[in-house]
Parts: structure tokens; C-alpha cells; sequence
């Protein structure tokens, strides 16, 4: 009886907890453009690593790419699963200084905010955040771009990689290596933090560039190309000295 009743009170009691929904390794693809859309002949984002998960119950389709400079992330939302007739909506992304999901550790927070949507007019925001408060930074680092296409708005972010494009005190420096803690966002008002109506945190892992093998295949072809040609010169070289021999051997016969 004992046992049971410790089993139904764990069932039945849960501690609520906010952790990450998912770990990803970003896989490394070209550089896709920053404009909303999602450009399927020119195989933008084919390469990313691709999930369909929540925010908070509101579905969405993620897409997380890298490049040795840049972090890119996607989110696409079908319309008809939230409010209709609605004029405003955002996506922000909120930026852990570390793996830490813990609220006071996410003090960047990059935003593209419609401000209306039918019209695909949005703004790209980059805020500092201090105990809550969203302070606009005094210099925008990365970029971000959204368009509404039938019933899906589409929403892309460029996040820039061990390299800090503005204060360091006012942006996460996302260095190679490590995991960050990702907060997506999601709300209608644009009102920062009040506005968030939806949100996931998912550990994003920021990793080393593969190594090139192109400066070692021009290496190799370089001292290919060196070998070829001091082949073909010591050949030539041995051909003028034929000549001369028969040259002088055919001087002889004359005489």
C-alpha cells in the first residue's frame, strides 16, 4: 500500500520545470539570404537541421544552420493555428550567456516584429536585457527579416559567431565549442517581455568550422604543376642537346 500510494502521489503531484525541449548540432550550409522566404531553387536552408516542435502548444517547423561566421535559424507558423484577423506578431529569439536556462542568464534578445503583417511590414530589433527590462542596443548586431506567404509567416535570423559585431556588454559572444541556451518567443503586442504569449528553450551547440581541405589540394597541385614543368623543361632541355649532337655529328660527315 505504501508503494502505491507513493506512485500515485508522484503521478499526481509533478513539479513543473521549464528545460530545454532539445539539443541541436547545427549542420554547416551556404549562406542563405536574410528576407523571410525560404528560396527552395536556390536550396536555401537544405542543408539545416530540421525539426517540427512547440512553443509552449503552438506548433512551428525550426530550422538551425551554421557557418564559420554566422548562426541562421528559421521558424515558420501556419496562421491559421493562432488569431485571425490580427495585424501585428513576432518572433523573438532570447540568447543565454551560457547553457544556463536560468531567466537572469538570457540577456540578448533579437526580435523581428510585424508591424502588419498582411502588408509584410516588420522591424528587426536587438535588444540588451537587465533584470527583465529590454534596452535597445546601441549598435545592432546580426539580422533578421519576415514574410507572410498564404497562411505561413516565415521568420529568419542571422546571429553572428565568434565574432561580435557590437557592444560586448550588450550581446551574447557566441563562441565555438559550447552550447547556448535559446529562448524562441513568440506574441502579438510588441511589447517586450509582457507581449511573449509562447515560448521553448532549446540548447543550440556552436561548432568549429570543418577544416578546410582546399588549401591542401592547392598544395598538392601546386607541387604538381612545379613537378610537370621541371619534367617538361629538363625533356626540352635534352631535346636541344640531341639536336646539337646530330647537328655536330652530321658537320663530321660533310667533311
Amino acid at each position: 500500500m505504501f508503494i502505491i500510494n507513493i506512485f500515485f502521489i508522484s503521478v499526481l503531484f509533478t513539479i513543473p520545470c521549464h528545460g530545454a525541449l532539445e539539443e541541436i548540432d547545427p549542420n554547416f550550409g551556404k549562406t542563405p539570404t536574410i528576407d523571410g522566404q525560404i528560396d527552395s531553387f536556390a536550396n536555401e536552408w537544405d542543408e539545416a537541421y530540421k525539426i517540427q516542435t512547440n512553443l509552449t502548444d503552438l506548433p512551428i517547423n525550426l530550422w538551425v544552420m551554421q557557418s564559420s561566421s554566422n548562426l541562421y535559424i528559421a521558424v515558420k507558423i501556419e496562421l491559421e493555428s493562432i488569431v485571425v484577423n490580427r495585424t501585428s506578431e513576432f518572433v523573438g529569439i532570447l540568447i543565454s550567456n551560457s547553457s544556463s536556462e536560468d531567466i537572469k542568464d538570457f540577456i540578448d534578445a533579437k526580435i523581428v516584429q510585424f508591424s502588419n503583417i498582411t502588408e509584410d511590414e516588420f522591424d528587426y530589433f536587438d535588444y540588451f536585457i537587465n533584470n527583465s527590462v529590454f534596452i535597445p542596443d546601441s549598435a545592432s548586431n546580426g539580422n533578421g527579416a519576415a514574410k507572410l506567404e498564404g497562411e505561413t509567416s516565415t521568420y529568419e535570423f542571422s546571429i553572428p559567431i565568434n565574432n561580435l559585431q557590437g557592444d560586448i556588454d550588450e550581446d551574447v559572444y557566441l563562441e565555438y565549442g559550447e552550447p547556448f541556451a535559446f529562448n524562441i518567443t513568440y506574441g502579438l503586442t510588441p511589447s517586450y517581455p509582457q507581449g511573449i504569449m509562447k515560448s521553448s528553450i532549446f540548447l543550440i551547440n556552436i561548432n568549429h568550422p570543418p577544416e578546410s581541405e582546399l588549401p591542401l589540394l592547392k598544395l598538392t597541385i601546386f607541387v604538381f604543376t612545379i613537378v610537370i614543368f621541371s619534367l617538361a623543361v629538363v625533356l626540352y632541355g635534352f631535346y636541344i642537346y640531341r639536336i646539337i649532337k646530330l647537328k655536330e655529328i652530321m658537320e663530321r660527315y660533310r667533311r
